[in-house]
């Protein structure tokens, strides 16, 4: 199937004018799978490190967000373990939001997502997350209880983390 004008748009956007501290490169075999470096924003606990994720586009793109997770590990109250985000742009359909006393709560998150924003808008979204974690809307129920108990003990674990697993 041919790739829609849009996604060919979009990637010729990203390759000619990069967003500073971000690159996404698509996979020569798949134009809908972009390998993705985020530089940690400067003053987070994040800076210095060098986070990769991967991004697909599905075929419903962009009537539907694209799928992005981290692959590198990171201690961040709206990332998972396994690297999926919490971010509201992101967000479409039916959702089970855990909240930290343990109880599930099921949230229609359709009206997030829009398919005007761009591949661009999400990825300096998730960056912006670097910068300003939000332990109110935690997808990491463990991470955003420490990080609201002892912010700075959070903190202090986020650079070690950084430090460790997020080397350029």
């Amino acid at each position: 199937m041919a790739l829609p004008k849009r996604i060919i748009k979009e990637t010729e956007r990203l390759m000619a004018e990069p967003v500073p501290g971000i690159s996404a490169v698509p996979h020569e075999d798949n134009l809908r799978y972009f390998d993705v470096q985020i530089h940690g924003p400067a003053q987070s606990p994040y800076e210095g490190g060098v986070f990769s994720l991967e991004l697909f586009l599905p075929d419903d793109y962009p009537m539907t967000p694209p799928k992005i997770r981290f692959l590198t590990k990171i201690f961040h109250p709206n990332v998972d373990k396994l690297g999926r985000i919490c971010l509201d742009v992101l967000k479409s359909g039916l959702h089970i939001k855990l909240h930290m006393s343990g109880t599930a709560k099921l949230t229609n998150a359709t009206d997030n997502w829009s398919p005007a924003l761009q591949i661009r808008t999400i990825l300096l979204s998730i960056q912006a997350l670097l910068g300003a974690p939000n332990p109110d809307d935690p997808l990491a129920a463990d991470v955003a209880k420490s990080w609201k108990e002892d912010e700075q003990a959070a903190i202090a674990t986020a650079k070690e983390w950084t430090a460790q697993y997020a080397k350029p």
